[in-house]
């Protein structure tokens, strides 16, 4: 292709078109566009013909200066700038220029090499935006963050985060972090950093322990990112926070909740202790269950108990736990050896080793309280009396603290409360035995008033009441609440005490008013009975037993399972009872016709499935 400088044609020749680098020849001196390459065209986007018409200045943005072009050729160590041009498009674009001089045909023109290096100087100008953000964040953030290089130095830290230890950013810069880092957590660390090795942009927490300017902990927590590939940084970030306070706030936890746990454990102890002197028919039971929560929780490797006998005067042996003998000591008189000036003196008497004193422990005999060194005797006491004497053992010098004494006076109080507890315990079980066969006498004598009031239901309370237990253990009932529905029976019909003896024992039928009157009976059952504790709990079958499972019944008008199951159960026993045996006004029925006569209430006036498990037991039983 020809190509035309000052009016004057000449042919640059295919290589120049075909040069995949953007060029372009000007005249020199007036720098007018002479011609442009393909990739010329392609990178400016001007057609060939407006191009010609330019001069080289012409493609410089208009913000931009064009430089001396002319000074540009004449100094060869400028010879490549980043300039900014102006496309087709408007689209300002990067490049740099190289002017060199050659002749064309004779002729001197400019060759323009012209590089797009537009990507290159965004990414640049990216990157120093990148450096400019993350230096504001580093400077001015309130947690920690550092720029750490793989070799754990540190590269860069924002003052704020230097602060905070008492340094200055300066002193921290390319010092290895491991030398502010806990001995025992550099490993960690190092290891968190060595974990990122091969996984760029991912990150790590890690929790750790710095020195300060003064030489103080601090904990910091935060997380390590391997951003060592991204141009921006090039480094591990580690961001971080002081949580100092809440590690202390922990460790202060946790060590609460260990004297809260050892509080526990001791409660606990305690507790089966009290279930011991609850449950314990014998001494020696109480004191084998004592003995085992004070060696356990006292953390002693041998105790035992003497018992005082007031009689005598004496301490006797009386339980040993961690011997290898069981107990076997010989009495000791009050004021002699350690347990008896324990016990004489009623203070606790403490010898740090055995084996530098002539005295001995008396639980068991002297030979086998070798290898033992630290001794405590313990007296037990309740309101002042003397119940026995702990004796504890240790293989080891013991430093108890305040809180293992608190215990040790702990447990002597209640060994002395189980001492005695189990000795009055038989005594006590006697006087409530007897208490409760008073009860139930007292109310059997009512439900036997009851019957000879009413000549016509004479034995009925203790047939009702024998049949009515007898389904409620077919039923699977407990046996606590068997008692309650024994005494439910027997007093069903205590209520009526409050009804007038004209109504009771009427002759012939009731008007309205007397039949109210007398279905009153089981609200004055109620208001008879719930005042008295012990027979509370029995108050179903006399207040409920008239109800019926369809609602039909009084004196609530409960229906179905809103009815108690005692007061259920009852209901069909009363109703055989007084079917099946005779009044004066009717023989009694057969059993068979009574049950005929059930079966066919079930669902009106009783509970169908208590009819099917009724019907079953008096069959069985023909």
């Amino acid at each position: 292709m020809a190509s035309t400088t000052s009016g004057v044609a000449f042919d640059v020749g295919p290589l120049f078109h075909a040069n995949p680098q953007p060029l372009l020849l000007v005249e020199a001196g007036s720098w007018q566009v002479v011609d442009v390459n393909d990739a010329g065209l392609l990178l400016y986007g001007f057609p060939r013909e407006s191009l010609r018409q330019m001069r080289l200045a012409d493609l410089w943005t208009a913000e931009a200066e064009p430089p001396d072009f002319q000074g540009w050729l004449d100094a060869p160590n400028d010879a490549d700038r980043v300039e900014r041009h102006r496309t087709w498009t408007e689209d300002p674009i990067w490049v740099t220029v190289a002017l060199r001089n050659v002749v064309l045909q004779g002729r001197a023109v400019v060759l323009v090499s012209v590089q797009d290096v537009t990507a290159r100087v965004r990414a640049e100008e990216g990157a120093r935006r990148s450096e400019r953000f993350y230096r504001g964040i580093i400077e001015n953030a309130f947690d920690g963050v550092s720029l750490i290089g793989a070799d754990l130095k540190v590269r860069e830290v924002g003052e704020m985060a230097a602060r905070t230890l008492g340094f200055r950013a300066p002193e921290l810069a390319a010092r290895d972090r491991r030398d502010l880092i806990h001995p025992n957590d550099r490993r960690v660390f190092a290891d968190a950093v060595e974990s990122l090795r091969e996984r760029p942009g991912e990150r790590e927490k890690v929790t750790y322990r710095t020195r300060d300017a003064k030489g103080r902990w601090h904990w910091l927590e935060g997380t390590i990112t391997n951003l060592v590939d991204d141009p921006a940084i090039g480094a591990h970030v580690l961001n971080y926070h002081d949580v100092t306070e809440r590690v202390r706030a922990s460790e202060e936890v946790a060590h609460l909740n260990a004297q809260l746990e050892r509080r526990l454990q001791h409660l606990q102890a305690l507790r089966r202790i009290d279930m011991a002197i609850t449950n314990a028919i014998d001494v020696g039971l109480a004191l084998d269950i004592f003995l085992e929560q004070v060696q356990a929780d006292l953390q002693v490797e041998a105790a035992g108990v003497l018992l005082y006998d007031p009689h005598a005067q004496v301490l006797e042996p009386t339980a040993a736990r961690g011997f290898q003998v069981p107990v076997g000591g010989e009495r000791v008189r009050l004021g002699e050896g350690l347990a008896g000036h324990a016990a004489l003196d009623q203070r606790t008497v403490h010898v740090p080793d055995l084996r530098a004193d002539p005295r001995d422990g008396a639980v068991v005999a002297t030979e086998h309280q070798t290898g033992y060194v630290a001794y405590w005797a313990v007296p037990m006491l309740t309101k002042g009396q003397l119940q026995g004497v702990i004796e504890l053992y240790a293989r080891r010098a013991l430093v108890p603290d305040g809180e293992w004494f608190e215990f040790l006076e702990t447990f002597a109080d209640q060994g002395a409360i189980a001492v005695e507890s189990a000795q009055l315990f038989r005594s006590l079980e006697r006087s409530n035995v007897e208490l409760q066969l008073a009860y139930d006498r007292t109310i059997e004598g009512w439900a036997y008033a009851l019957d000879l009031k009413d000549e016509e239901t004479a034995g009925h309370s203790k047939r009702v009441t024998q049949l009515t237990v007898r389904m409620a253990q077919r039923l699977g009932m407990d046996s606590k609440d068997l008692v309650h529905v024994q005494r439910g029976a027997l007093l069903h019909d205590i209520g009526k005490m409050g009804v007038p003896d004209a109504i009771l024992l009427k002759r012939g039928g009731l008007t309205e008013v007397e039949r109210e009157e007398m279905c009153r009976h089981t609200v004055y059952a109620y208001e008879l009975l719930s005042p008295i504790d012990f027979l509370r709990p029995a108050l179903d079958i006399p207040y409920a037993h008239h109800e019926k499972w369809d609602g039909t019944g009084y004196p609530r008008g409960l229906s179905g399972e809103q009815i108690p199951l005692s007061a259920r159960i009852f209901a069909i026993v009363d109703v055989f009872d007084a079917l099946t045996n005779d009044r004066p006004y009717r023989a009694a029925w057969s059993r068979e016709r009574t049950l005929a006569y059930i079966q066919a209430h079930s669902g009106r006036h009783f509970d169908p499935k208590l009819v099917e498990a009724f019907m079953a037991m008096i069959r069985g039983e023909a």
